[in-house]
């Protein structure tokens, strides 16, 4: 028995060191996440999903869903005009409502057709769901299955869902050919938003195995002032989606900062001038006799980076790319040229073709992000574009 009482306190000890220690240490905010490390660093448990040899069961379609496929005149009709347009690739719009966390949604409007629905207002109809519904509930009204058979201008093309999709980012059928996408949140394991979508949209959007080849296949070239507008949709979208889930879980609003904008941007130009210096470098010392390049400097940085890797956000390898991604390094070589105290920031960017309400809402089913959007002592937000790449400072 006195054994046994003498080892009470080392158990409690190394308890503590396993929950406590890992917690303070992960707590860095001058953390650079870039596309390099595994954010997907706890799964939950699993649940028992269908054999893939059964057809996925099709609810019927109710609430918001239902607009998917119908005139946006008739969504107007019920719900009056949106606050504002702003344009999206492949000739969509973006049609946004509401101004919190109760009424925010968004129309993807193409034709005069309601191709997509991302519904985050948590007082708005996502029936049979319901936002903030948990995903156990969600498990009693539909089944999950790994495969869908999507339709694609006749041809049947086959997503496959990995397991972390199931837990975070279900697939729900409707009897009308429509597709919801429930996004999960990591950390309370309840719905933060609903993303419906038409078979076309889903595809296109390339979240799922077999649907990001189509996706980048089919991508269009943007002119420079209509990318130049979608950006600056994309910079209103993400700010307020943020926002909102911040509001929803009673953490101050992030003010938009156009020094930290600028400061983003100016990531970019460096980058394209430091690779534009290295290829003259490299030309140069080809053409020259003595045929050698300078190694380069490894001076230590004055910031922790933190990288990331989320194979979800990355492009497709063998993808020609515009710009190259950007490294850590690169990001702290410009950021150790401003007068931002470096210790108070935090970074992160992603090479990435998806739009803003799906990238928002999917950085909540991952560890890192999710952590990253909701810290508490920031205060401001600057977001930066260039084509497919998206770069955050938080301070």
């Amino acid at each position: 028995m006195k054994t046994f009482l003498r080892a009470v306190p080392l158990v409690f000890l190394m308890l503590l060191a396993t929950y406590w220690l890992p917690e303070v240490i992960s707590k860095n905010p001058a953390d650079i996440i870039t596309p390099n490390e595994e954010s997907e660093v706890a799964q939950s448990e699993p649940f028992n999903y269908q054999n893939t040899d059964l057809e996925p069961e099709k609810l019927p379609v109710s609430g918001l869903g239902s607009y998917i496929g119908l005139s946006s005149d008739d969504f107007t009709d019920q719900y009056g005009q949106p606050k504002r347009k702003d344009p999206a690739i492949n000739g969509k719009e973006w049609w946004i409502f509401g101004e919190n966390e109760n009424d925010y949604v968004q129309l993807g409007v193409k034709d005069g057709i309601i191709t997509d629905l991302f519904v985050l207002g948590s007082d708005l109809n996502v029936a049979p769901f319901s936002i903030g519904m948990s995903i156990i509930e969600v498990f009693q009204l539909a089944s999950f299955y790994p495969t869908y058979s999507v339709d694609d201008q006749g041809e049947q093309v086959t997503l496959e869902l990995t397991e972390s999709d199931l837990n975070y980012r279900p697939l729900i059928a409707f009897d009308n050919h429509t597709f919801a996408i429930l996004m999960m949140d990591r950390s309370t394991n309840q719905i933060v938003g609903v993303r419906y979508l038409d078979s076309s949209s889903l595809l296109e959007l390339g979240v799922y195995d077999n649907g990001s080849a189509k996706s980048n296949e089919n991508a269009e070239e943007i002119d420079s002032e209509i990318q130049r507008e979608i950006n600056e949709g994309n910079q209103l979208q993400v700010n307020e989606i943020v926002n909102i889930l911040r509001q929803r879980y009673e953490l101050e609003p992030l003010k938009l900062n156009i020094q930290l904008s600028e400061v983003a941007e100016t990531i970019f130009v460096n980058q394209e001038v430091q690779l534009d210096s290295e290829e003259n470098q490299s030309s140069e010392s080809i053409d020259s006799s003595e045929g050698s390049i300078d190694e380069p400097n490894n001076q230590s940085s004055s910031v922790e980076t933190f990288i990331l890797e989320d194979e979800s956000e990355s492009l497709d390898e063998g993808i020609d790319q515009e710009f190259q991604t950007l490294t850590s390094d690169q990001i702290e070589l410009t950021l150790q040229d401003t007068d931002l105290e470096l210790d108070k920031i935090r970074v992160l960017y992603l090479n990435q073709k998806k739009d803003m309400n799906w990238l928002v809402t999917n950085w909540f089913t991952l560890e890192i992000e999710r952590n990253f959007l909701m810290d508490a002592d920031m205060t401001e937000i600057g977001i930066a574009y260039r084509a497919n790449d998206v770069l955050l400072i938080l301070h």
